[in-house]
C-alpha cells in the first residue's frame, strides 16, 4: 500500500486525476514516521490513517514538511534513498500550494 494526496469530492475529472504520491506504507514508516517523532510533528505522522486538509492547514503542513526533508539529509544514509524522498518531498511542497489555488478545494492525505 501507498499513501498519496487525492481531492477529497471532486467535482470534475481534472479534479478526479489530481494524485500527489507521498510514500510506501515501508518508506513512510522507516523514514517518515522516524522523522515526525524525533521532531516531534503533529501532522505529519497523521498521513499514514488519512486526513482532509484545508488551505489554512498549509503553512504549517509545509513547514512540517521541510523540515522532514532537511532531516532526510541528515539521517538517511542510502544516497538513492534520500534523493528519492527528497525529489518526492520537493514535489509535494510544490504541489500542495498549487492544488489551494482553488480556495474550495479540500485534500485528502492517506
Amino acid at each position: 500500500m501507498s499513501i498519496g494526496i487525492i481531492i477529497d469530492e471532486p467535482r470534475n475529472e481534472k479534479e478526479k486525476l489530481f494524485f500527489v504520491p507521498v510514500a510506501t506504507e515501508e518508506v513512510f514508516s522507516r523514514y517518515w514516521l522516524k522523522a515526525s517523532n524525533e521532531l516531534q510533528l503533529s501532522w505529519i505522522p497523521i498521513f499514514e490513517t488519512g486526513i482532509v486538509i484545508e488551505k489554512e492547514d498549509m503553512p504549517v503542513i509545509l513547514k512540517e514538511l521541510q523540515l522532514v526533508k532537511e532531516w532526510m539529509r541528515d539521517h538517511v544514509r542510502s544516497v538513492d534513498t534520500r534523493i528519492d524522498i527528497e525529489k518526492r518531498l520537493t514535489y509535494i511542497i510544490e504541489s500542495i500550494p498549487k492544488a489551494f489555488e482553488d480556495e474550495s478545494i479540500k485534500l485528502y492525505v492517506g
